[in-house]
């Protein structure tokens, strides 16, 4: 079993309404769902306050049997990579 983290496995997308996060790879979603979770309830601290305060909404969704994360608000890429590059967080990679 191989473990990376999601900067690794990601591909970050600027939107009309902030950035989406689309796993590339088949992993284990319960992994990529608990990112979410520590990162809207403020136990990671990969992101900054400042970035904190820039997002309105952070979701959570299935899309071709691969994960995504939605984040809305006034964030860029650079500021979502940053926080990525920062995160020790590891998603479990399943073979395919």
């Amino acid at each position: 079993m191989e473990k990376k983290k999601l900067k690794e496995i990601s591909q970050i997308v600027e939107t009309e309404e902030g950035i989406k996060i689309q796993v590339q790879e088949n992993v284990n979603i319960e992994d990529v769902k608990e990112i979410v979770d520590n990162c809207k309830t403020g136990k990671c601290d990969c992101m900054s306050q400042e970035i904190k305060a820039k997002i309105s909404f952070m979701n959570f969704r299935v899309e071709n049997g691969k994960p995504v994360i939605e984040i809305r608000g006034d964030v860029k890429e650079e500021d979502i990579s940053q926080a990525m590059e920062k995160s020790q967080k590891f998603i479990e990679v399943k073979q395919k």
